[in-house]
C-alpha cells in the first residue's frame, strides 16, 4: 500500500509529460518548414530552374599568317547507276540493308587483318554479301518485295 501513492504520481507524470513537451516548442507560422536540425528553411517565392544556362558569345577569331581564301566549288562528277549500286556511302532505309551494311563493315574489318587459310571464308562471305548488296539495290532506293527471294545469299 505504501507504493500506491508513488504509483499515482508516476502515472500522472507519464500522462502529463508528453503534453508538456509538445507545448514547449513555439508554434510555427503557416508555410514554415524546418530542416533536420530544427532551423527554418527559406522557401523561394519565384520558381527557378535547376539549370540556368546562358550561352557564352564567342568572339570571331581570325588566323594570323594564313589569308582566308574563298573555297572554289569542285565540279561534281556524275556517278553512274552501277557505281551507286556498289557504293556504300548511302544506305537505303531498309532493315535488311542496314544489317547488310553492318555485316559487311564487320567482315571488312576482319579481312583487313590479313587473309590466311583460317579466315578465307570471311573473304568468300564478303564477296557474296557485296553481290547481295548490289542485287538488293541497297546503295540507292532499296529492295523491291520480289528482290529478297532472288538476291538471298545461299551457302
Amino acid at each position: 500500500m505504501l507504493l500506491s501513492p508513488y504509483r499515482h504520481i508516476a502515472c500522472a507524470l507519464i500522462l502529463i509529460s508528453p503534453c508538456s513537451l509538445a507545448n514547449d516548442s513555439p508554434s510555427l507560422p503557416l508555410g514554415t518548414v524546418l530542416d533536420d536540425k530544427g532551423q527554418p528553411l527559406l522557401i523561394p517565392t519565384q520558381p527557378k530552374t535547376a539549370l540556368s544556362y546562358t550561352p557564352v558569345k564567342q568572339k570571331k577569331t581570325t588566323r594570323v599568317g594564313q589569308p582566308s581564301k574563298p573555297k572554289s566549288k569542285a565540279k561534281l562528277k556524275k556517278v553512274s547507276r552501277k557505281q551507286q549500286l556498289a557504293s556504300r556511302k548511302k544506305v537505303a532505309n531498309d532493315a535488311g540493308c542496314r544489317w547488310l551494311n553492318s555485316r559487311m563493315t564487320l567482315l571488312e574489318k576482319n579481312v583487313s587483318l590479313g587473309i590466311n587459310h583460317r579466315n578465307m571464308h570471311l573473304q568468300h562471305e564478303l564477296n557474296a554479301r557485296q553481290d547481295e548488296w548490289e542485287c538488293l539495290k541497297c546503295g540507292i532506293e532499296g529492295p523491291n518485295q520480289s528482290d529478297h527471294h532472288s538476291c538471298q545469299y545461299r551457302r
